[in-house]
């Protein structure tokens, strides 16, 4: 009986542990992957990035490569923010995942066209 008491009380405070530190073990995955995208998009986009493609093949708004993937991390960073002042974490922390498929469409659409 004691043992699993013991279990009980171990169980309750890792758990409390992980609750008090949870926008940190959200957050991790997202630096570290956003960081990893930023990286690679620096060592294969080209020097100048197109972002809107129109309908004759041609993009409309050109920028460099540097403000490409900074702008994406800054943005993602942005989300993660907002995640730690607010009360609530799940939806800013979700939102910060998606912006985390901006890398890889931008250098899809810049590989293909």
């Amino acid at each position: 009986m004691k043992i699993l008491q013991s279990i009980g009380r171990f169980l309750k405070s890792a758990w409390q542990f992980v609750f008090c530190f949870r926008k940190a073990f959200l957050a991790l995955p997202v630096v570290v992957t956003a960081i990893v995208f930023a990286r690679r998009n620096l060592a294969q986009l080209p020097a100048r990035v197109g972002l809107i493609l129109s309908t004759n093949g041609t993009f409309s708004l050109l920028i460099t490569k540097h403000q490409a993937v900074y702008g994406c991390l800054a943005l993602t960073f942005l989300c993660l923010v907002f995640m730690a002042l607010s009360r609530k974490a799940f939806y800013p922390w979700l939102i910060s995942v998606i912006t985390l498929a901006l890398p890889p469409l931008l250098l899809l659409l810049n590989q293909l066209f």
